[in-house]
């Protein structure tokens, strides 16, 4: 316990004597007496860097920012903010579009610390901790020759996505990384630590994996690996000049291709980078992203089409660690931006939805603007619809609209730029996935879950969470504070 930690603990019990704490102040030096991890205060040397979050469009200042070390530190955690009844966010890589994450006033439990993985790999299996990212994962794994399909960008953390489903590097091989969990260990409101598995509370193991955190914090992943090791990745970029030709064609070869290929395009201005033709910087751009594993000559048979769509400015396709693919997306970590995204899914890539999306895009193309369509299908889509709480495996692609920036650069703007390509679209869409909302409204929440699916989880939500104590998350209301 530091000495800061110390003096502002026995300010606040000197001031304690004098007078009673009211219950919009909530006595935070209790916690801070029987957390063991660190518990950050205002005015604490660590608290203006620690509120902050990865999406700097939300600028939050919690009363608390509880870092929890393992369970006995997220029960207490728990117990405390529904005792007092405090606005409590659940952190674990704070990649949270919608700025779940932090909150003003009540209660952060951050889960940054609890960073455990454990590997065995001769039954392929790991127990990972909610505080990982994955490219942490990525990077242990790696030894082994293993690897877990996951995230697109290396800092997000385990405990989101591994609850929201998981569209990631090698969804069309393996599947959303949820289809590769085994158990959960989670802390209900009610504080109890509880394990949930195809044996064990099978019910709310069904509702964990696509219902994110409605139903408590996770402490504890155990899931099933896959070969890693070598993969054919990387990317290789066009000049968008003819950009609807190519992404028809690109729709076509990545939905015909082998599930052991997993590809994503973008639309995007060409960055300043060393592998773009100075001549070509900042002018719009076409990125096939490819994610093959398997035999890497096979490999290059396959993505060779994908390699063919017009004449590249740059192709960086080659074999490399799988670890490595997360550089592609390295501009996605940088904290502190503002992000504006939207997103939808789609039962088919027609001619008319991409000649709508490419001239959507193209119309407010700027250096912020990042439009990413990925093709799905392959290992998710064999999943059955109501085996898990994620239940869009019929969708053939979603697609991304994102604007980012600096705090400087105008939001209204950039979110205005966001929703031109979002309402172009909407036509042709069916469907949103949970973990790429932004705050957009219960009707928004529903429509990615279908009715049946959506009534189960209220049901799981009032079972474990009532009082709604968990709501800063897409959030599945139960029956006693339903609005609708």
């Amino acid at each position: 316990m530091s000495q800061h930690y110390q003096e502002t603990a026995q300010s606040d019990q000197n001031q304690q004597s004098q007078t009673v704490a009211s219950p919009e102040k909530p006595p935070v030096e209790k916690l801070f007496l029987t957390l063991r991890g660190e518990l950050i205060l205002p005015g604490d040397p660590a608290y203006e860097a620690e509120r902050k979050v990865w999406n700097g469009a939300f600028n939050h200042y919690p009363a608390a920012i509880g870092c929890c070390m393992d369970v006995e530190d997220v029960k207490t955690a728990v117990n405390f903010a529904r005792e007092h009844r405090m606005t409590l966010s659940v952190r674990s890589g704070g990649h949270s579009i919608p700025g779940h994450g932090t909150n003003d006033g009540g209660l952060v439990i951050d889960l940054s610390s609890m960073k455990t993985i454990t590997v065995d790999p001769s039954r392929r299996t790991a127990r990972l901790e909610p505080g990982l990212t994955w490219g942490e994962v990525a990077n242990a794994l790696q030894p082994f020759g293993l690897a877990m399909t996951a995230g697109d960008v290396a800092s997000v953390g385990v405990g989101g996505l591994l609850l929201g489903g998981g569209i990631g590097w090698m969804v069309r091989a393996y599947g959303l990384t949820i289809d590769n969990l085994r158990s959960v260990e989670l802390v209900t409101a009610d504080g109890q630590l509880r394990r949930a598995s195809a044996e064990e509370n099978p019910e709310l193991f069904w509702g964990l994996r696509g219902g994110g955190g409605n139903f408590g914090v996770a402490t504890a992943f155990e899931v099933n690996l896959h070969p890693g090791g070598t993969i054919l990745g990387g990317a290789v970029f066009y000049e968008a000049t003819e950009a609807e030709r190519i992404l028809k064609e690109y729709a076509r070869v990545a939905a015909a291709a082998p599930d052991q290929l997993s590809t994503e395009a973008m639309l995007a201005l060409a960055p300043p980078a060393p592998f773009i033709p100075p001549d070509k910087q900042g002018t719009p751009i076409v990125g096939i992203l490819v994610c093959y594993t398997g035999d890497l000559s096979e490999g290059e048979r396959v993505v060779a089409p994908l390699r063919q769509l017009a004449t590249p400015i740059a192709d960086l396709i080659a074999p490399m660690p799988y670890s490595d693919i997360f550089a592609l997306t390295a501009v996605g970590e940088v904290p502190g931006l503002q992000h504006h995204g939207r997103s939808q899914f789609f039962e088919t890539f027609s001619d008319e939805m991409l000649q709508t999306l490419v001239q959507a895009t193209q119309s407010i193309l700027s250096p912020e603007t990042v439009v990413s369509l990925r093709v799905l299908g392959g290992a998710m889509s064999r999943v059955a619809p109501d085996a898990t709480a994620f239940a869009h495996r019929d969708k053939q692609g979603v697609v991304l609209v994102t604007h980012f920036a600096p705090l400087s650069v105008d939001a209204n703007s950039l979110a205005a730029r966001t929703q031109h390509v979002f309402q172009a679209l909407s036509p042709y869409a069916n469907g949103v996935y949970a973990s790429f909302l932004a705050n957009e409204g219960e009707q928004r929440i529903r429509e990615a879950y279908p009715p049946d699916t959506y009534a189960r989880l209220v049901a799981l939500k009032n079972q474990y969470d009532p009082t709604n104590l968990f709501h800063l998350n897409q959030n599945i209301k139960p029956t006693a504070v339903s609005t609708s």
